[in-house]
């Protein structure tokens, strides 16, 4: 108790400044008004918790620490009993990582799957739902459209109207009026497998 008092500036300690007699208050404490606060027990077995957990704080380091590429292989081969509460009725042949399955997933869902399960099987099958419920990906801005009316404009390089597309940054389908949809920027790619 006695070094944790000194520590946070409770005990004054002499100092000599031109001959006049101070004390060092810790500038955590602040400034009270009405003089120092008592501290609880409580408070004291909180900032005793605190300092424990600041001798342990990560380094650094620890964030480039090389781990395995697939986490499935990180875990001992120790049985475990799974309880009852946790089994589910996923059954492979029921079709989830099939395409019939993803035309049936919304577009939020299919959005979501294909901008974070990048480079998989997922992705392939959301962006071809999409492309099935007439959006279509634009190469430079990374993102779908789908037009809202038939355009105003159509030539050979481009087309002009207005588009619903989505904002994967606000994460919101958004409306885009004049805009000129440049066919250049079109991914044409058919998706199949």
């Amino acid at each position: 108790k006695q070094w944790y008092q000194r520590r946070v500036g409770l005990t004054p300690r002499p100092t000599v400044i031109d001959e006049e007699e101070s004390f060092v208050l810790d500038p955590n404490l602040g400034v009270s008004p009405l003089g120092p606060s008592v501290l609880t027990p409580e408070r004291i077995r909180q900032m005793e918790i605190v300092e424990a957990a600041a001798e342990n704080m990560p380094l650094p380091t620890d964030t480039s620490r090389v781990r395995p590429m697939n986490w499935i292989y990180a875990i001992p081969d120790v049985p475990q009993q799974i309880p009852e509460h946790h089994h589910h009725s996923y059954d492979p042949k029921l079709g989830f990582d099939t395409f019939e399955y993803f035309k049936s997933l919304a577009p939020d869902t299919l959005f979501f799957i294909f901008y974070f399960y990048e480079g998989t099987r997922a992705q392939l099958f959301a962006a071809k739902a999409l492309k099935e419920q007439h959006w279509r990906f634009h190469k430079k801005f990374k993102m779908w459209f789908q037009r809202y009316e038939e355009p105003k404009e159509i030539t050979k390089t481009h087309e002009t109207g207005t588009y619903v597309y989505f904002d994967f940054n606000e994460w919101q389908q958004r409306t885009k009026e004049d805009f000129t949809f440049e066919y250049k920027y079109l991914e044409e790619n058919s998706l199949d497998d």
